[in-house]
């Protein structure tokens, strides 16, 4: 709900009210994916939701409600996907600690993406593209210094 409410906030605002309802539209398909998440509907739906995002960029949409909203609608989708591999195979516990760590990662994940688009957009410096190639090896690495360390934590 809260991709869609990002997504028709944007087309509102930009005063496109056919896209306004193109996204409200999304709030029947994204609970009917929810529901049936075994096809490929749920691609669907996120490749329409990323889409409408775009569209709404080049619109005029506000680009934080338009990244926010995709950021959204990819998190669900996985989540989605979450849900339909981990079926009833396992015990209660080992997915629960599954999902657990899948949650860490996505919120993860989610999270430094849309800081650093966020910080892009604040910010505009001219670095070089070697050192911009550099401090992005650095980010990663810290990132994953990050993860092993709730990784470790998770475990004892």
């Amino acid at each position: 709900m809260l991709s869609v409410l990002c997504l028709a906030a944007g087309y509102i605002i930009a005063g496109q009210w056919i896209g306004a309802c193109a996204a409200i539209l999304m709030v029947p398909a994204w609970l009917f994916v929810r529901k049936h998440p075994d096809a490929w509907l749920p691609s669907i739906c996120l490749f329409t939701s990323v889409g409408l995002a775009v569209v709404g960029r080049l619109t005029g949409s506000p680009p934080g409600l338009m990244i926010c909203s995709s950021g959204v609608a990819l998190a669900v989708w996985d989540l989605l996907f979450l849900d339909n591999t981990m079926g009833v195979n396992s015990s209660k516990e080992q997915i629960r600690q599954y999902e657990n760590k899948h949650l860490q990662a996505l919120a993860l994940a989610l999270g430094s993406g849309l800081l650093v688009t966020f910080l892009g957009r604040l910010l505009n410096l001219q670095i070089p593209f070697v050192v911009m190639m550099l401090l992005v090896a650095l980010l990663l690495f810290g990132f994953e210094r990050i993860w092993g360390t709730i990784k470790k934590q998770s475990i004892h």
